[in-house]
């Protein structure tokens, strides 16, 4: 038979990390389920520990930008491709698929010259 250890850190639920970082429980679902604070799903909720809940609030927050890649001294933005959520690109090749994006919008529609 296998020996259990006793459990060293508290269990909380949702509910009691939300009243102890003073949020609301889905802000706390959110961080669980993104990851991050550390938890399981076990139900149709979330648990996760006492240190966990303390880890996260003394993790420091990512103040470094994302990985710039090749880019030296372009300014860089996200990607709005669908394929790549979060890719970080130049600000010039942005600008590129803004206006082919936009191309497709309004190539084959008629364009009115007049104003009122």
């Amino acid at each position: 038979m296998m020996d259990r250890k006793p459990l060293d850190d508290d269990i909380w639920d949702v509910k009691t990390v939300a009243e102890n970082l003073r949020t609301s429980p889905r802000t706390v679902s959110t961080l669980i389920a993104s990851g991050e604070i550390k938890g399981r799903k076990v139900g149709k909720g979330y648990i996760t520990t006492r240190s966990a809940v303390l880890d996260y609030i003394n993790t420091p927050l990512q103040t470094s930008g994302a990985s710039a890649g090749d880019h030296e001294g372009d300014k860089l933005c996200q990607s709005p491709r669908e394929t790549g959520y979060g890719i970080v690109i130049s600000l010039p090749q942005q600008a590129k698929e803004l206006d082919k994006a936009l191309e497709r919008g309004t190539k084959s529609k008629r364009r009115n010259c007049t104003t009122n």
